[in-house]
């Protein structure tokens, strides 16, 4: 890319993504400390804080938040850990794979209204085994879902997480020659299980540190997924700070404020509590690493671990597959096992407001994503400038860090009182608005996938190109961006899911002005309307899966379309 200036470039981005987020961090913090110039309070004090620790109703929240935000990435990364290294280059693990890709482009609100049509007192679980096994003629008195403990809001996000850490784990193994280490290792007499253990999991954790503090950060601060599934009465600490947010009573914004700050210091703590317990995890296991015996107790771990790993997979894939079958459902009577009458009703008496909400989805999700592609692009270019240069391998620049502040802070608070700044803009209810506080959750996972393989390609066929005919960006296009497109089109599709899943960031900007299928997805999940729900739910994964499928197949093909079309016009 001929770009003039590339040190200026960065810069400008780098303070352009600053200001939301300085802004959103001081907008934050001043209320909690009871300074708010908008409700003509100017006085600092520790009033929001003493309120919030009398509050009954905070500490139930906080120990929820820290079950569910804790335990769900441990049980997450164990179950991610157990099947790599259960299935790893082994032919029937493709399989599980192929189950990856779909799992992973779900938004997280129609995985939990699938998993809560699964698990339901009166779902698909217990349909199966009645009456014929439990006896049961009518649904169940029990709280399966919703659970005061957290444990449905639990199995939702270890149904999400997973994935995301196995597939992120099988992108780094070539780093660390897997492969090479298990052929070594079971020469010398080590089981599978045992060299995962003993070798190749140290290796393998600190390339996935940063995807794991992101899911401990989600998993903290997730409001859609513990809305739809999650505890009512309390709720975890983010639906309760949402609804002190949205309470009439202005006054409450203070304490809600200092909540959210409070939710920070959390993701903060339990992150360096994190990463405290693994160094003394490895120094623990350091003489049990290093003692030489070919098998041990502690491997069943990882057996048991890929036992329950492939049903957190199936139970994710069976939970997207009744959403489809919810809404073409015209009766389904407890206890069948599947519908007794089918329609297209549903769809059709929807359809005017299904029409509306997919409009607004993808117009969002389409231009949040191809600016996340556009400013990924120019930084990575710049960035590559600025190797080459210095001849170095690795230089962060400030837009590096950055861009992982928003997914790392709690979104409950940093969004609402960027709400602050919208309404000074007067940009509040704009669609811009809705699109631009999407790009900055798209933009970290667009950069991340492409970052790599944009600044691993060979320069060389760029350089000939222009040396043969030098139109600088006739080649980029044609040749480096053509070279990259898979990278290119895998990166738009993470984007394009990732936009799609936004709730809050949608709620705020547009205040109800413009709804998407997520937002109304999550408002009716607790109506009791499964057939609609199941509608909106059903597109909202329908269109990430599609855009992934495009990704997975145009490559292939583009050349082959391409010279059909020459050939075709000459």
């Amino acid at each position: 890319m001929p770009l003039t200036y590339p040190r200026l470039i960065t810069w400008c981005i780098a303070l352009l993504l600053m200001v939301p987020i300085v802004v959103g961090l001081i907008s934050t913090i001043l209320p909690a400390f009871h300074y708010f110039p908008p409700l003509n309070e100017q006085q600092l004090s520790f009033a929001p804080w003493v309120e919030l620790f009398s509050q009954g109703e905070f500490y139930a929240s906080l120990k929820l938040t820290l079950i569910t935000g804790i335990g769900a990435p441990i049980v997450s990364l164990w179950l991610a850990f157990s099947l790599l290294a259960w299935g790893y280059q082994r032919p029937f693990f493709r399989k599980i794979e192929a189950l990856l890709s779909p799992i992973l482009a779900i938004p997280h609100a129609a995985i939990a209204i699938g998993l809560l049509f699964l698990l339901s007192p009166s779902g698909w679980l217990i349909r199966l085994f009645s009456p014929w096994l439990t006896g049961f003629d009518r649904p169940p008195n029990w709280i399966s879902v919703q659970d005061p403990y957290g444990l449905s809001l639990l199995l939702a996000l270890t149904v999400k997480e997973m994935p995301y850490l196995l597939f992120v784990m099988l992108a780094t193994m070539k780093s660390i020659k897997a492969q090479e280490s298990l052929e070594v290792g079971q020469a010398l007499g080590y089981s599978r299980l045992t060299l995962w253990r003993k070798v190749l999991i140290p290796q393998l954790y600190p390339l996935v540190r940063l995807p794991i503090f992101i899911v401990v950060a989600f998993s903290l601060t997730v409001v859609d997924l513990a809305l739809v599934i999650g505890p009512n009465t309390p709720s975890t600490l983010a639906v309760t700070l949402l609804r002190w947010f949205n309470d009439p009573d202005f006054s409450m914004r203070f304490m809600a404020s200092a909540g959210a700050v409070f939710l920070m210091l959390c993701v903060l703590l339990v992150i360096v509590g994190w990463e405290l317990s693994h160094l003394l995890t490895r120094h623990l296991t350091r003489s049990g690493r290093s003692n030489g015996k070919r098998k041990g107790i502690t491997d069943n771990l990882l057996r048991l671990g890929a036992g329950v790993g492939v049903l957190t997979l199936l139970s994710g894939f069976v939970a997207l597959l009744l959403l489809p079958i919810w809404s073409l459902t015209r009766r389904w009577r407890f206890p069948d096992s599947l519908p007794s009458q089918w329609t297209w009703s549903n769809l059709d008496r929807a359809a005017p407001l299904l029409l509306e909400l997919t409009t607004n989805t993808l117009v969002i999700a389409l231009f949040s994503t191809l600016f996340a592609c556009a400013v990924s692009l120019i930084m990575l270019e710049t960035k590559r400038h600025s190797l080459a240069s210095r001849h170095q391998t690795t230089n962060n620049h400030l837009f590096d860090w950055l861009i992982y502040v928003p997914i790392l802070l709690p979104q409950v608070g940093f969004l609402f009182d960027l709400h602050v700044l919208l309404i000074y803009l007067n940009l509040n209810g704009d669609l811009s608005a809705i699109i631009a506080l999407h790009f900055m959750y798209v933009l970290p996972y667009v950069y991340l996938t492409l970052k790599s393989p944009y600044l691993a390609f060979n320069e060389g066929y760029l350089q000939q190109a222009n040396r043969l005919c030098y139109r600088p960006w006739r080649n980029y296009l044609h040749i480096k961006i053509a070279m990259l497109k898979p990278a290119l089109l895998t990166a738009f599709a993470i984007g394009f899911s990732v936009s799609i899943a936004q709730y809050l960031p949608t709620l705020i900007a547009g205040e109800g002005r413009y709804s998407t299928l997520t937002t109304e997805a999550v408002a009716q999940a607790a109506s009791g309307d499964r057939k609609q729900v199941g509608s909106m739910a059903m597109l909202q994964a329908l269109f990430p899966i599609l855009v992934f499928w495009f990704a997975q197949f145009i490559p292939s093909r583009w050349t082959r379309w391409r010279l059909a079309i020459q050939k075709w016009r000459i």
